[in-house]
Parts: C-alpha cells; sequence; structure tokens
C-alpha cells in the first residue's frame, strides 16, 4: 500500500535541462507549435520533480514520464521480470507483451536468504545520451538507503543483507546484500523472504552523473556517489530533473510544465513533440478540454461532471468532442487527523486522545453517506476501513465482523440501527460524540461540551482543497459535521484552500490537525509507509506509533499466503480505526477524458485499467 498523496505507486523519476557541463536542449516555443504540443490539465505542483523527494501525484504525474524503471507492471499490476525480451501476458482475452530495461531472477535459498538478480538491457541511454550501466542502479538504490535520507520512498524498510548496519553504524562503509557482479549486471541478497521487495524495485534509474557526484562514486573502494550521510547534491538538482523516459523535462513556469520528446528513448522517440502540463482548478478540466485548451484532463467525476461531459458530447459519455475512459482507482478519499496534535495532554496514543479523536470522527462518518452520493451519484461509494476496495486485502461486507467506521459508541454497542431515519442517525451520532468527548476528559454539561482537559482544545481546523468554491465530495460532509458539533459546544473550523500545494505543504510539515485529501496506493497492501512508526508518510501525516500495529505490518510482509497475509491487515486496520487517525470516505471511478477533434484516439494504448493509464505507450500517441 505504499501511498502519494492525492496522491504510490507510479515509476518515478526526472528530466534534463542539462547536466554534468553539457548544454541543455533549446526547444522552438511550445505555444506555437499546437499540432505538436499535447496539453494535459492538472492541479498544483510543489516543484519537487524528484523521484526521491516528489510529495504529491501530480510531481509523480510529471516523474514518470521523464523516467524509466527498473523494473515495470503490467495491465494487472504484476510485475514484469523479464523486460529485456518480453513478456507475453493476457488481459481480458488479449496477449499484450510487456518489455522494459531490465530482467530479474529470482532464487529462494536453504539458508532462507533470496537473491535477486539483474541484469540490464544494452543500449539503454538517458536524455543526454549517456549510456545506463548498473552504476547507475547502484547509485539510484543508495540514495533512499542513506541514513539521512527524508523522503517519500520506503526502500530503507526491506531485509537487505547488511543494510541495518550500513544505516545505523557510521563506520559501516557499505551493503553486503548489494553486489555489483558486472557493469550490466548486480545481485541484491535478502535475509529473509518479502513478499513486498518486487515492488521496490519497481523504481526509478537515475543518472549517476547528474544526480551523484562522479569523482565520488568507486564501488570497488565503498563509494557510492556522495558522502554517507549528505544528500545534498541530490536535493540540489530536486527542480531540474533529468532521466531516460519518453520525455526530457524543460521547464517549469507560470504553472506550466514543458516537456520535450527524448530522442534517445529505448522504446523510441515519442510521435508527440511536446507536452504540457498546465495547473488549473478541477472544475476548469472539462470546460478546458471541450474550448481546446486541453487535451487530456482527470476530472473528479461528479454528477455534474457527468452531465457536462454529455452535453459536450450530445448525450454521450464518448462522442465527437470528449472520448472518456473509466477505470476503478486503486487508491481512495479520506479525512485524516494528525494525533500529536489532536490529542489530549500531549499524548496522542492514550485512550483520551483516541477518544477525542473518535468524537469528531463519529459525528463526520455520519455525513458521509449524503455527501458522497450528492457529489458522485453512483460513480463512488461509501468506504469504511482505510484502505482501497480495489486492493485484494480490502474487508468486504459479507466478511464476519465488518461494520461502519465509527458507529460504535464509547462502550463498544451500535449507534445505529437499522430502521433509524437519517435524521434519527445524525442526532444518534452527536450523542455518540457526547460520550467520548465525556471518556476524552472533556467537561460535558446539559448536552453540551464546556470545557476541554489539559493540552486539547474546543477547536480543531480541518483543511479541505475544495478550490475555494467548496468543490470537493468531501466538503459536504465536514460543513454539516461542523454545523452538527456545533450544536453541542464544539468548534470544527472547516478551511477550503483553493491551492492545493498549500495544503499537501502543511500535511507534509505535520501541522495540520484535519486534512481532506486522498491515497493513491500500489497494487502490493503494504502498510509500512504511511502507517508503521518508521513509515516517512506517517510522521508527517499521523504520527501513529503503535507497537502492535508495527509487528503486524512486519510479519506480514514476511509471508506470501495471502489469505493469511489479509488476516493480519485485517487486525491491522481495527487498530487503525481504534487510533482515529483516518476516516475512510469515498472510492471512486478515476475518469480522463481525452479531446477527440484534437488527438488521433487509435493512437491511445488500449485496455487502460487501474494499473496502467494514457501515460503508459506514450511515445506512440499522435495529434490529428
Amino acid at each position: 500500500m505504499k501511498k502519494i498523496v492525492c496522491v504510490l505507486l507510479s515509476i518515478c523519476v526526472v528530466v534534463a535541462l542539462g547536466g554534468c557541463g553539457r548544454t541543455p536542449n533549446t526547444p522552438t516555443d511550445p505555444s506555437t507549435e499546437s499540432t505538436e504540443t499535447l496539453v494535459v490539465g492538472t492541479l498544483n505542483f510543489d516543484g519537487k520533480f524528484s523521484p526521491f523527494f516528489y510529495t504529491n501525484s501530480y510531481e509523480n504525474d510529471v516523474i514518470s514520464l521523464v523516467h524509466f524503471s527498473l523494473l515495470g507492471t503490467d495491465r494487472d499490476g504484476a510485475v514484469v521480470l523479464k523486460g529485456i525480451d518480453g513478456e507475453v501476458r493476457n488481459h481480458n482475452g488479449t496477449d499484450y507483451t510487456y518489455r522494459g530495461i531490465a530482467d530479474c531472477t529470482i532464487t529462494e535459498n536453504a539458508d532462507g536468504t533470496v537473491y535477486y538478480d539483474f541484469t540490464l538491457k544494452d543500449g539503454v541511454k538517458f536524455s543526454d545520451g549517456t549510456a545506463v550501466d548498473i552504476d547507475d542502479v547502484i547509485f539510484s538504490l543508495y540514495v533512499p538507503l542513506d541514513p539521512s535520507y527524508d523522503g517519500i520512498m520506503t526502500t530503507y524498510s526491506m531485509p537487505i543483507q547488511g543494510l541495518s548496519d550500513y544505516r545505523e553504524n557510521p563506520e559501516t562503509p557499505n551493503i553486503s546484500g548489494i553486489q555489483k557482479t558486472s557493469d550490466m549486471s548486480m545481485r541484491i541478497v535478502l535475509t529473509e523472504v518479502s513478499a513486498t521487495a518486487i515492488y521496490d524495485f519497481v523504481t526509478a534509474v537515475v543518472p549517476l552523473h547528474y544526480y551523484g557526484q562522479e569523482e565520488l562514486y568507486d564501488y570497488e573502494n565503498n563509494r557510492f556517489g556522495f558522502p554517507k550521510g549528505d544528500l545534498s547534491h541530490v536535493k540540489s538538482v530536486t527542480t531540474k530533473p533529468m532521466g531516460g523516459g519518453p520525455y526530457k523535462f524543460v521547464s517549469f513556469q507560470g504553472g506550466t510544465v514543458t516537456l520535450e520528446a527524448n530522442e534517445h528513448y529505448w522504446k523510441g522517440k515519442p510521435k508527440t513533440r511536446f507536452i504540457q502540463f498546465k495547473e488549473g482548478q478541477d472544475a476548469d478540466k472539462v470546460p478546458g478540454v471541450v474550448a481546446g485548451t486541453l487535451d487530456i484532463a482527470d476530472p473528479s467525476y461528479s454528477v455534474e461532471m457527468a452531465k457536462a461531459i454529455q452535453n459536450a458530447n450530445g448525450g454521450e459519455i464518448s462522442g465527437k468532442v470528449l472520448t472518456t475512459h473509466m477505470v476503478s482507482n486503486l487508491g481512495y478519499g479520506y479525512i485524516g487527523m494528525n494525533a500529536k496534535n489532536v490529542c489530549v495532554n500531549g499524548a496522542p496514543g492514550s485512550d483520551q486522545s483516541k477518544n477525542l479523536r473518535k468524537a469528531i470522527a463519529t459525528v463526520i462518518a455520519v455525513y458521509r453517506d449524503v455527501a458522497v452520493d450528492s457529489y458522485y451519484g453512483e460513480y463512488a461509494n461509501v468506504i469504511n476501513y482505510p484502505i482501497s476496495d480495489t486492493s485484494w486485502a480490502a474487508p468486504r461486507v459479507t466478511d464476519e465482523g465488518y461494520r461502519a467506521a465509527f458507529s460504535l459508541d464509547v462502550n463498544g454497542a451500535p449507534v445505529y440501527r437499522a430502521d433509524m431515519s437519517a435524521e434519527e442517525k445524525y442526532d444518534a451520532a452527536r450523542q455518540a460524540a457526547l460520550g467520548f468527548f465525556r471518556a476524552a476528559g472533556y467537561t460535558v454539561e446539559n448536552g453540551k461540551v464546556v470545557s476541554a482537559p489539559a493540552g486539547a482544545a474546543m477547536s480543531y481546523e480541518v483543511l479541505i482543497g475544495a478550490g475555494g468554491t467548496g468543490d470537493h465530495p468531501t466538503f459536504m460532509a465536514l460543513t454539516l459535521a461542523s454545523e452538527a458539533l456545533k450544536t453541542i459546544g464544539f468548534d470544527l473550523i472547516v478551511t477550503d484552500i483553493s491551492n492545493f500545494s498549500e495544503l499537501s505543504n502543511a500535511v507534509n510539515a505535520g501541522t495540520a490537525e484535519l486534512f481532506a485529501m486522498a491515497w493513491g496506493a500500489s497494487s502490493d497492501p503494504d502498510m509500512y509507509q504511511v502507517y508503521h512508526s518508521q513509515g516517512s508518510s506517517n510522521e508527517k501525516s499521523y504520527h501513529l506509533k503503535d507497537k502492535q500495529l508495527d509487528e503486524l505490518i512486519l510479519l506480514a510482509r514476511q509471508s506470501t499466503d495471502q489469505a493469511y497475509r489479509k488476516l493480519l491487515y485485517r487486525q491491522c486496520l481495527e487498530i487503525i480505526n481504534d487510533w482515529a487517525v483516518e476516516i475512510p470516505v469515498y472510492q471512486r471511478q478515476n475518469t480522463v477524458i481525452f479531446s477527440t477533434r484534437r488527438i488521433d484516439i487509435n493512437t491511445l494504448t488500449p485496455d487502460m485499467t487501474t494499473f496502467w493509464g494514457w501515460e503508459n505507450d506514450i511515445e506512440l500517441l499522435q495529434l490529428k
């Protein structure tokens, strides 16, 4: 379950303005070349176009076009192990061949260790024409494994031989389990079976000569392109990426990222010369494609959005103006709480703190149904556990013990009856919240909260990126919950932020109290990144520190038995719900609209799925 804000797992990294003394290309102004420029509508960037340090999914969309990964995945999310000659895999009755830049052979040994042997494809180049070799791969692995690494990747959690010593002991010069076997091959040794390890190798291969310092690389003498514990040079090029993917990074100016076709791309130079990603609001995406100012966009598919698309096409979802593709979203929408910021007496994991968060969550949760139905209609559904419904590990309604999120009171009894009206449920939620507030140490008199315990407050703020206009599937639930909580003496302040980067910056800085966001995940439900105490997103988003949860997450990684892992993840989900740091809200459809008038639709990659989007086979896409 690797996640990225509004955010996976896309394969990432970045591209070139030039590096290592080379002069960057100076392309023709794409604004004057409309027949050669594909324009994509997006939301706000934070400006961090690095595979190691990006902070939101919009940056990752750019990154996925300007770099390639060591291994790739197919339309069903399975990793491709034999990329050099390609693997043929069937999807919905059609055979597709998947190729990549490397082969991987996995060997489980009698002593419990596991070998991952990689061989690179000959002739692959970065966008400046430099040939790719295994030193680039080794460097790309050492960056997120460095003790000072503070980005989104969780490669450091793999059981690689010698990794713990390298990260914990300043005198340990190398990671013994990362072994160069030739200029084009290497072996990685794991100390135990890891169900999630293969997905950690669906990772970007970056140019050592650009992201690192070549004079500091000498494999035989334990030098890996940067001083151990000092990633300052790697970070210095975060805004000016360089890679070997289908497109080269040109600039980020005035809210627009410009990319140019990479003539050295190993699958062939793309047919479309330029791609521009333009920042804007979600509400502007459909009108933009209809008007011709955008060619591709991914609007949040709501009832109103569906009507706008149908109106543009004369009643059809796909027609002469717009072509629409819909797939289940691998991620989901949620409301998060930072336990460090919403707690009692500075103790995020205490029963009192959990009860405070449950009080708030109970009232918000009861309004999810009306909000999601109003915004999405039939195009989304309410979910009750913090995991995408597309995952094999997600609890199902028919599972024993399945229940709606935050539907038990402080004594563990059901808050709702099946025959309750909506208004009766809303009142029951308020009464249950009072019980939780009382258990949290708040003073409750005459049906109202009148004072807070030490370290807690009578009001908390929830941030939501609804464009400043309330245009968000969770906005109604939050505003209704705010009104309901006010009637019992508690203030939930709903702050609608127009610029998404301001919201993501607050979450990443750990200053947000409550926040409405969405997760994007990988095909494996591993929970380390977001819910383990050492997970890279946990400290920023939730500050969830639970020993039992940590143990379960690690235990689930050590088995390849899917049924067993699902049982463990169910226990994890119950612990996460008990901490009340995340209120799951909705599972929606991912929607991408294409300009039928501008794009040759026949050149789009066929059979798009949750794991295989329009960016795949991008080198074949053509404008009319």
